[in-house]
């Protein structure tokens, strides 16, 4: 089984010029990602992060939470996502609970950080201007290095995502590199994905079906279209002007999605049920259509 730094640098290879991500304005081939990847790869051994240990993320579905992802992936760091919502005392558990060398955060969830007693003594990276005992993300991201060399492999732990602690405390899940690309072939497979295929990255990084989409695109050359937080007439903007060929949502929202009109277009809210299998979503589809797997 093939680890997941070196199926990157498959897609890579295979793809090299195909869009890979896009967070606007931000467009990105594979070659060019893998660049940016790279360059975070080799930050985070800068920051001293070495294979197993934890590096947590606070951040929305944006370019940045996509790529540490994939650096984590190339140098065996444990990337340990967690909702950006979370309240202090959440956050401090669950740095505690990993161990967590490093922690990244934004604007969306620096208050939270703020407020953290566990985050004071860890190294912490923001992506928005932040204290200057923060290091900016731009540091790591921003500059040219060698091209990432994958050394990790497909027993290595590849990411800790928390249960929702409705019960009791948050769990920590780890996964080993080798069962994320499985469940990642799997998601392909039951889902009748073609090459070139292009997915709204909304189901957020610090979830399992977050993450999974993210690497499904991996596999198949497809484009991974970032939607930070959902909001229903900004997703309808984003399938219709990106061409979105599948969406992977909860129920909720899809209702959301279904009852909303474009706000760009006022389009008819009342989705078109279309039949299971490949042709669920297609290019050709109208934006109100629903999902591919979706049964009329």
């Amino acid at each position: 089984m093939l680890d997941l730094g070196l199926t990157f640098l498959a897609a890579v290879a295979r793809d090299p010029d195909a869009l890979a991500i896009v967070d606007d304005p931000l467009r990105l081939t594979y070659v060019e990602w893998y660049e940016r990847i790279s360059a975070v790869a080799a930050g985070l051994g800068e920051l001293g992060l070495a294979p197993g240990d934890h590096l947590v993320t606070l951040l929305q579905n944006r370019w940045e939470a996509a790529t540490l992802h994939w650096a984590c992936q190339f140098t065996g760091v444990v990337i340990t996502p967690i909702n950006w919502r979370a309240k202090p005392d959440e956050l401090d558990f669950c740095l505690e609970d990993s161990e967590a060398k490093v922690l990244v955060y934004e604007g969306s969830s620096a208050q939270t950080v703020a407020g953290s007693k566990a985050a004071r003594p860890r190294l912490r990276v923001a992506l928005e201007p932040a204290p200057a005992s923060d290091v900016p993300f731009q540091r790591l991201a921003g500059r040219p290095v060698p091209g990432a060399v994958a050394r990790g492999d497909a027993e290595q732990w590849s990411v800790m995502l928390y249960t929702s602690g409705t019960t009791a405390r948050p769990k920590g899940v780890p996964r080993r590199q080798r069962t994320e690309r499985a469940a990642a072939i799997a998601h392909v497979a039951q889902n009748l994905y073609g090459r070139g295929e292009r997915t709204l990255g909304v189901m957020p990084l610090y979830h399992t079906m977050g993450v999974r989409s993210l690497l499904a695109m991996a596999l198949v050359g497809g484009a991974f279209i970032c939607l930070p937080r959902f909001e229903a007439a900004r997703a309808l903007e984003l399938i219709a002007a990106e061409r979105i060929t599948n969406l992977y949502l909860v129920p909720t929202l899809y209702h959301s999605r279904a009852t909303r009109p474009s706000r760009a277009t006022g389009a008819d809210p009342t989705p078109t049920p279309v039949p299971c299998g490949r042709d669920g979503i297609s290019r050709a589809t109208p934006v109100t259509s629903m999902p591919r797997g979706t049964c009329s």
